[in-house]
């Protein structure tokens, strides 16, 4: 049972004027994904303790992610999904958007669009005409989102690395 960004199940939501993911009240994309995540929590009768129960994230987590006091991680997204009976697609494309938003403040660059906090830009990353979403991985917002979970990935990687380095040298040690 899905139920789209309109609030109707199984639609394709959104009011065909604008952008699925992106508001026209000027929400920033963070805003947005957190405004959506709470419509589904209160729509599917969710409290944040049975969020807690059903996924890996705590009470208090969830209160911070839906606040907007945090950004969700991917994984969170997912399981919010998955707790819910939700398509994770179009909030795992809205967590994308806010976090290039969220690149394009810290590198001095204007958020999709040129408009300084969501506003109502002409053409959007991702949009495409009739208020579908369009690819995640289309318009000038992808870029950061892309070269940080390229060093996310090579982070973690060299992590794993060091720590089985590590753990070779304590076994050839006897530690």
């Amino acid at each position: 049972m899905a139920i789209g960004a309109g609030g109707t199940r199984g639609g394709s939501g959104g009011t065909g004027g604008g952008c699925a993911g992106h508001g026209s009240r000027g929400e920033t994309p963070s805003a947005e994904l957190a405004a959506e995540m709470r419509r589904i929590k209160d729509v599917m009768e969710l409290s944040y303790g049975q969020l807690a129960q059903r996924t890996h994230y705590s009470r208090s987590s969830w209160e911070r992610f839906l606040n907007q006091k945090q950004l969700p991680t991917r994984i969170a997204v997912e399981q919010f999904a998955a707790a819910s009976g939700q398509d994770p697609r179009p909030l795992l494309i809205r967590l994308e958007r806010s976090l290039a938003h969220e690149s394009a403040g810290r590198t001095g660059g204007a958020p999709s669009g040129g408009a300084p906090s969501g506003g109502a830009p002409s053409a959007r990353a991702g949009c495409v005409p009739g208020g579908a979403a369009g690819p995640a991985d289309d318009g000038p917002g992808a870029r950061p989102v892309v070269r940080s979970l390229a060093l996310l990935t090579a982070g973690a990687l060299a992590g794993g690395l060091v720590t089985l380095l590590a753990r070779d040298s304590r076994l050839r040690h006897g530690l």
